[in-house]
């Protein structure tokens, strides 16, 4: 059988985590979405979007269709991340070849545009 390496990553409050000026937060959420989206427009995201759960740790989550170590140094240069935000953890994950396919849909560029 034949597998497709995808990646799971997991966007987590860093643990000295503490809330930014408002004005500034949004800039970097905006920077942020807008790296989300150019990733996608290179091929390299499947999907990503806001977790929704009990666990305010968890902020997001996103499919990359890289290698796990491509997956990392991207979202390294993520502006959430450079901004202490949150920290990506990456996981290969190995599915089988086909199974997971991209849909119609893109990610958001802004704030304003994601409807928040």
């Amino acid at each position: 059988m034949r597998f497709d390496e995808l990646v799971l990553v997991r966007l987590v409050r860093p643990d000295d985590w503490a809330p930014l000026p408002a004005d500034e937060e949004l800039q970097v959420q905006d920077a942020h979405l807008a790296a989300v989206a150019d990733l996608h427009a290179l091929g390299l995201l499947l999907a990503a979007g806001p977790a929704d759960g009990a666990d305010e740790r968890v902020r997001g989550f996103a499919v990359m269709r890289c290698g796990a170590e491509e997956a990392q140094e991207a979202w390294a240069r993520d502006p959430g991340v450079l901004a202490g935000r949150f920290v990506a953890e990456c996981t290969a994950w190995l599915v089988p070849a086909g199974m997971v396919a991209a849909g119609p849909g893109a990610p958001p560029r802004s704030v304003d545009e994601a409807g928040a």
